[in-house]
């Protein structure tokens, strides 16, 4: 999903293409939110479990595009 797809839609937003560098790792942590969601929602987990569960996800995920976005940055660099 693009942000100007989002429904309410927010305001002054750009459409957002993300980079083909970085697909896989939008779809597998997208995949895993999803995952998250359908889990605690099965569980009836506490609000601390939630909110753990989900700085954990995020985390994560901000390692992850961090290490990428690095590297997109050097792979421009040495072009």
């Amino acid at each position: 999903m693009r942000i100007d797809q989002l429904r309410p839609p927010p305001t002054a937003a750009e459409p957002l293409e993300i980079p083909a560098e970085l697909l896989d790792s939008v779809d597998r942590h997208q995949a895993h939110l999803a995952a998250l969601i359908a889990s605690l929602q099965v569980a009836g987990v506490q609000d601390d479990m939630i909110e753990a569960s989900i700085r954990t996800l995020v985390d994560s995920y901000a390692d992850e595009l961090t290490t990428a976005v690095r590297a997109m940055m050097k792979g421009q660099h040495h072009e």
